[in-house]
């Protein structure tokens, strides 16, 4: 039987991995999934077998070291299950249904880096685009699926009550803000690469209306949200493309009123989607006098238990937001210091850790007593510092070799590895869906950066 299957998806493999892929990206964070997401992981999780089956040549080569080194990951979980637990019971259950999730996914994500990257071998070395036609199709479709369902969601909504348009509206539909976050960091990028690939090239000019469109679905989906960390990924990627454009874009006529036209549509909506989400956010003016008091933890206690907030140097009561989480961070790294193996539990070790060092430190409950909302700090507490580094350094490794190496989805990676990154330091995503999309994005980095390297740098736009 599955000889018949190899046989029957030899010539075929690819749909399916893009096709549960994108699926899986589209609708990760979205309530109510659970089952569509399940099925796509089983049909993802059998094809991506066969897949690699095929491949598992390269898989085996020196170069293949970082896949190897995150896929031992498991096996650390494994150990400090087996002999640093300190609630077995709630690992365990971790154990049993987060991380074998991410089991499930890592090897899709991992085919999918592999068929990527051997169609951009056969890519033409003139355009260097590589991977274009249906699978680009399908996999940008997924990437902006969240922004698309938010935005029909959306006007649905208003059409429906016929309330005026406000802000934080699509926070009550998807009740967090961390997957327009996610959405934003994973197809952002994507989206400015098409525009200033298209730009220097005579092929793909049909990239810049859909790309377009799902920069300002990004913009969109961060305002109505009101995010700030999504706002904030926005403007840095703005920025970088911008960088791009100006400097290393061909000059000629025709890209002269191109750029200039895309630069009135995305700065135009750019303006005034900052500037009105900056008049609903205040905060943001007094951000650093409210991270000064925040990190002073010695002598400011109120992040323990809610209650009369200090004043910051402005003579102004701190915002909430900022103090606790810079107070949070500061101890979440104190305890990590402390306890660098980790706790055990995925989310909640800051909080068994900071009740078991701070008497005073009120807990939520005595199951769930609170994060760092810092991703990576809280993964850390919870794995340890070799956890961490596990994580880390394919996905990094994976980030230096797409330098170094031509293609669309090579630029891709080098710009989404360092905005992920930030992204999982600043917002609160130590938790299911977002973990596995993780998992999932860091086994396609590694497949994707495994062969072809080349001898020039690649970064941006080239």
């Amino acid at each position: 039987m599955i000889q018949k299957l190899c046989q029957f998806t030899r010539k075929n493999i690819s749909f399916p991995i893009s096709a549960c892929s994108a699926g899986l990206l589209a609708i990760w964070p979205i309530p109510e999934t659970i089952a569509l997401r399940y099925l796509l992981m089983g049909v993802g999780f059998l094809v991506s077998l066969v897949y690699l089956s095929r491949e598992s040549h390269a898989l085996f080569k020196y170069a293949a070291w970082p896949i190897w080194v995150f896929l031992s990951i498991y096996a650390w979980i494994l150990i400090h299950l087996a002999f640093f637990s300190t609630q077995y019971s709630l690992q365990l259950s971790e154990v049993s249904s987060i991380w074998l999730r991410t089991l499930l996914i890592a090897p899709l994500g991992l085919a999918l880096g592999l068929e990527y990257s051997k169609r951009i071998a056969g890519a033409s070395a003139k355009t260097c685009l590589g991977h274009g036609g249906w699978p680009l199709i399908i996999l940008f479709t997924g990437l902006s699926g969240l922004s698309l369902i938010s935005a029909g969601r959306y006007f649905y909504e208003v059409y429906q009550t016929l309330n005026p348009i406000h802000m934080g509206l699509l926070y009550s539909f998807y009740k967090a803000k961390q997957p327009f976050v996610i959405a934003n960091v994973l197809l952002l990028p994507l989206c400015f690469i098409l525009i200033l690939r298209a730009l220097n090239t005579q092929e793909r000019k049909v990239w810049i209306a859909p790309a377009t469109i799902g920069i300002l679905l990004s913009i969109f989906s961060s305002y109505f949200s009101n995010t700030k960390n999504g706002i904030a990924i926005f403007a840095i990627v703005l920025i970088v493309f911008l960088w791009n454009l100006l400097l290393k874009t061909k000059p000629s006529i025709r890209n002269f009123f191109a750029g200039i036209g895309i630069l009135v549509i995305l700065g135009g909506t750019s303006y005034l989607g900052i500037s009105k989400h900056l008049e609903h956010n205040p905060q943001w003016l007094s951000m650093i006098a409210d991270a000064k008091i925040g990190i002073d933890i010695d002598h400011q206690n109120r992040w323990k238990n809610s209650g009369a907030y200090p004043h910051n140097g402005l003579g102004k009561v701190v915002d909430i937001s900022t103090y606790e989480r810079s107070a949070w961070f500061v101890a979440g790294s104190r305890l990590l210091a402390e306890n660098p193996l980790g706790y055990g539990l995925l989310n909640h070790s800051f909080g068994a850790l900071a009740s078991a060092k701070w008497p005073d430190y009120k807990v939520a409950s005595e199951k769930f007593r609170g994060a760092t909302h810092s991703g990576w700090l809280d993964f850390a507490l919870g794995l340890g510092i070799p956890g961490l580094l596990l994580v880390l350094i394919p996905l990094w490794a994976s980030w230096y070799r797409a330098l170094y190496q031509d293609g669309l989805w090579y630029s891709y990676a080098s710009w989404t590895i360092p905005i992920m990154s930030f992204a999982y330091l600043t917002t609160e995503v130590a938790v299911s869906h977002f973990i596995e999309m993780l998992f999932f994005m860091t086994a396609f980095f590694c497949g994707l950066t495994l062969r072809h390297p080349v001898k020039h740098c690649c970064l941006g736009s080239k």
